[in-house]
């Protein structure tokens, strides 16, 4: 009789396998099992099979850590800002519809743009006058359009840290 695939231990993957999808792009895909148990099927694209592999292994690491943080403890106003951004960007990924492309550009905002001026505060020192600084401040160093989307992003990330009940409001004021 034969025997199903041994199980994966918590925090680990599977093989990496990896495939052509024309236009000179390649996927690389594995099954990993997050801390709270579950298995995931995890793909990511690239130019090379060794681009694919290699982010493939950056967002696996990335929802690792981030399950941890999921599977083991809540949001809480004393998590930094960094963290709670991170953790966004993973749900984004893994519970909407939202496309690989608008994600993207959120992480680069996320990477570029907020990370830097906030990278010493948590998500519960966040306040609206530290916020209008900062957003003033990347108005006058980016493009308009660049600066743009930054308050839109930070938006989202509040409101996120609202709905998971590590703030009591959203310092920018907006409704859902």
């Amino acid at each position: 009789m034969r025997t199903g695939r041994p199980p994966i231990e918590m925090g680990a993957h599977g093989k990496i396998s990896t495939e052509d999808i024309g236009d000179g792009r390649t996927r690389a895909a594995a099954r990993m099992r997050t801390w709270d148990g579950d298995i995931h099927r995890v793909t990511a694209v690239g130019e090379t099979a060794a681009d694919a592999r290699a982010l493939l292994e950056r967002r696996m690491a990335d929802r690792l850590r981030l399950s941890e943080l999921h599977a083991w403890r809540y949001l809480t106003a004393d998590d930094p800002f960094a963290d709670v951004a991170a953790y966004w960007l993973d749900c984004l990924w893994e519970w909407t519809t939202v496309s690989d492309a608008a994600i993207a550009s959120y992480r680069r905002v996320v990477q570029r743009q907020l990370t830097p001026g906030f990278e010493n505060v948590t998500i519960g020192e966040l306040t609206m006058e530290r916020v209008e600084r900062h957003l003033a401040a990347l108005g006058r160093a980016e493009s308009a359009a660049s600066a743009r989307m930054a308050p839109e992003v930070l938006n989202l990330i509040l409101e996120f840290a609202l709905r998971e009940g590590a703030l009591a409001s959203n310092p920018l004021g907006a409704e859902e």
